[in-house]
């Protein structure tokens, strides 16, 4: 490599080091928990299939490569804190940096990422439990819909 490229390459990896977040922009997964217990938005930029396996309860999924185009889904959220997981801490500095270019001032990540939090033995909602709860509503329909045929067929037997 001549001189010159050294330079342009140095220069060019100062640049990047100074454009991530910094130390301060990042909380532990229990951190993480208190801010949402607080109410900050959770921000989950893992693939879909990923967050129906499990996801932290309340918390959004915007997969990363679909964040830019996703954006306008969070402008509520602009002035106020989010906090960004991903899996394991690679992703969520990426999602962080767009939501900064794009307005979005009170971010910040979780160390470690889901992988981390579910560590730290934080709650997650998982794929079975989102299922038993969808079993035990239609259960519920289903035995709303019985009471109300049973209803229907004791009026049709009163006329």
């Amino acid at each position: 490599m001549t001189g010159m490229k050294r330079y342009i390459v140095a220069l060019a990896a100062l640049v990047l080091i100074g454009c991530g977040p910094k130390e301060d922009q990042f909380v532990d997964a229990k951190a993480a928990a208190e801010l949402q217990a607080r109410g900050e938005l959770v921000l989950d930029v893992r693939e879909a299939d990923d967050y129906k396996q499990f996801h932290i309860p309340d918390s959004t999924n915007i997969p990363y490569g679909r964040l830019q185009p996703r954006l306008s889904e969070l402008d509520a959220y602009k002035g106020k804190p989010i906090v960004v997981i991903d899996h394991s801490g690679l992703r969520a500095p990426r999602a962080w940096e767009e939501l900064q270019k794009s307005g979005f001032t009170q971010v910040t990540i979780v160390k470690g990422g889901i992988a981390e939090w579910k560590k730290a033995g934080l709650p997650l909602d998982t794929m079975e439990q989102q299922m038993e709860i969808e079993r035990v509503e239609q259960e519920k329909q289903q035995r709303e819909i019985d009471q109300l045929e049973w209803e229907l067929e004791q009026l049709k037997k009163g006329s």
